[in-house]
């Protein structure tokens, strides 16, 4: 009882004392003038004609969603850890795609009184072996969360998620208070490592960028362990108050030495950004620290041959919110400016970082970037603009295919634009060993319907359904038949299925080329837009009604629909979730 008490006084000195230092932090906005020259290459009716071609594609979307399917696939599954075969349904396996694991990891478990991004990790993993067997399973990462749960409280207690109070502040302090006293611990945000999978030499990390990461295995047999939770990969994570520490989401690995980069974030201390650059097996070689004006949210980051990509958009991060005016701490903040950053890789200090001022908005996702041959740094990536401070977490705003061309010799910002505004699309993608480099393609999901209520949890309260693969052109050709931004190659689903995890893709093991993976999932039509009847959760509870399947498309042209179909076992599904990763045979246990 001593000991308990104790505890609990600890922890509610450090939380008074953390408040201290959360209300004095740096709060002030970074006002930031775009440069004349962005205004002379692009006038203002040029941005309102695409900022209404936008709208309309937006409107378009919204006008034909299907709220009752779209909650169906947001329903928690029950755990799977057993791998059951899966069978070919139609085609036959390409003999020059790799073998290895297809995970997709996203939040589940969570409470209708929290929100989808409070669910715990979960992995689900379809293994395509050496002998062409083919398995799937669907395992829980084992976080120090999850272990705390059963250890403290034998499971009869979870800890409360935060998102759920958006778009208030007080709630989430609420649930994070509660945290510390039920289980005993300063890490009062759980570490649901729910967001995305990484690899470096044999090591795979499930991520989230709230809290230190998680180590898993993969088993051949198709099986799925934790090897460790509260990852510090040498150092790079260090202890911090309420989440433990942080680490990025996303990296990305060049593919000529292998070094593998991440960009994570901090609103506690400056300097808010930090660069961790990894030799193999996530082995730190070196941090460097770069400040932004103020503490900013950044999801993704993009790698070329000399410079890491950081994107300093205005989601800014202030924990004072919650506490002066009861608002949720990440909000929406256009005043705050938007700036790129090009740090060098060389870097030793982030005085080195390079910066331009570009127009506002929220670019969460990343696809690619390269130098071109004028050593410009060309990005590209998805841009959203959210209509209000919260409603990047409570609503869906759209995302569309942009261009930034940054020159590192001059400091400015040669050219900014949308690529294509008819086309909302979500979560891009090229090949591995595209990373950094000119590439042809990106692969991306469109946006095909979006709307709400959401029923499962309070936030988001809108969502989307994604029932398209889109192959975006992102070179001009020779022929100027095709510019950057044309879609080459578009994939409808059949009417019924829906995307259930990013398009992944994969290498051929000869010649040039690619497969796009992508997993979907039958929900029957005509689901009732009804909380209180249920039936978007009878679909996905009983077993039969809603089922899934890995389709394997031919990466140089997906208009032809998929070479290969995987059909997952009876009574399995995939719902919604987040990232991919495509683990060759060779790293598997």
């Amino acid at each position: 009882m001593w000991k308990m008490a104790t505890i609990d006084a600890s922890f509610l000195v450090s939380m008074i004392s953390l408040f201290l230092v959360l209300t004095n932090s740096s709060c002030h906005a970074f006002s930031a003038t775009a440069p004349p020259s962005i205004n002379a290459l692009i006038s203002s009716s040029v941005k309102d004609h695409v900022r209404e071609a936008q709208k309309r594609a937006e409107q378009a979307a919204r006008d034909v969603h299907d709220n009752g399917v779209m909650n169906a696939l947001f329903v928690n599954i029950e755990e799977c850890p057993e791998p059951l075969k899966c069978k070919v349904a139609s085609g036959k396996l390409p003999s020059d795609m790799p073998r290895g694991a297809f995970l997709r990891i996203g939040p589940n478990g969570g409470g209708v009184e929290g929100g989808w991004l409070d669910g715990d990790g979960m992995v689900h993993a379809i293994v395509i072996g050496d002998d062409d067997t083919i398995t799937h399973s669907a395992t829980y990462v084992d976080t120090q969360g999850r272990k705390r749960e059963r250890e403290v409280t034998n499971n009869t207690k979870k800890y409360s998620g935060t998102l759920g109070a958006a778009p208030q502040g007080l709630p989430m302090l609420g649930a994070l208070l509660r945290n510390g006293l039920t289980f005993k611990t300063l890490d009062v945000q759980k570490d649901t490592c729910n967001t995305a999978l990484a690899c470096s030499g044999d090591r795979v990390l499930a991520l989230m960028e709230q809290a230190p990461p998680s180590e898993i295995k993969v088993m051949k047999d198709g099986s799925l362990s934790t090897v460790e939770s509260m990852a510090r990969l040498g150092g790079a994570v260090i202890p911090a108050p309420i989440n433990g520490g942080s680490f990025g989401a996303h990296g990305r690995t060049c593919p000529d030495d292998k070094e593998r980069i991440h960009v994570s974030y901090t609103s506690t201390a400056r300097p808010y950004v930090r660069v961790d650059y990894f030799g193999d097996n996530w082995e730190l070689k070196k941090s460097v620290g770069v400040d932004v004006p103020s503490p900013v949210m950044i999801h993704d980051c993009a790698l070329t041959e000399n410079y890491v990509v950081i994107m300093d958009f205005p989601l800014t991060i202030r924990p004072s919110r919650m506490f002066l005016s009861n608002s949720f701490p990440v909000e929406y903040e256009p005043k705050n400016g938007a700036r790129i950053g090009l740090v060098p890789r060389s870097a030793t200090t982030g005085g080195e970082t390079l910066w331009f001022d570009v127009d506002s908005g929220v670019v969460l996702h990343a696809a690619n970037a390269y130098e071109d041959e004028d050593g410009r740094v060309v990005l590209l990536g998805l841009k959203s603009l959210p209509e209000g401070a919260s409603s990047y977490i409570l609503d869906y705003t759209p995302a569309f295919l942009h261009e930034w061309i940054l020159d590192p010799s001059s400091g400015e910002v040669a050219s900014e634009r949308c690529l294509n505004p008819d086309t909302c699309v979500e979560f891009p993608a090229v090949e591995e060993r595209l990373v950094g480099k000119n590439s042809e393609h990106v692969y991306s999901l469109c946006s095909t319907s979006i709307g709400g209520p959401m029923f499962e949890f309070k936030t988001p309260e809108a969502g989307v359904l994604l029932d398209s693969v889109i192959q975006f052109a992102v070179r001009d050709s020779e022929d100027g038949q095709v510019t950057k931004g044309t879609v080459v190659g578009r994939y409808d689903l059949p009417e019924g299925w829906h995307c259930v995890s990013e398009p992944t893709i994969v290498t051929k093991t000869i010649g040039e080329g690619c497969y796009c993976l992508v997993a979907t999932t039958y929900v029957p039509p005509k689901i009732a837009d009804d909380r209180e009847l249920g039936e978007h959760v009878q679909v996905a509870t009983d077993g039969k009604s809603m089922k899934t399947q890995l389709h394997i498309l031919e990466g140089a042209d997906i208009s032809n629909g998929p070479v290969t179909v995987i059909d997952l076992p009876e009574s399995r599904h995939i719902n919604y979730g987040l990232h991919c990763l495509y683990l060759p045979w060779d790293k598997l246990i």
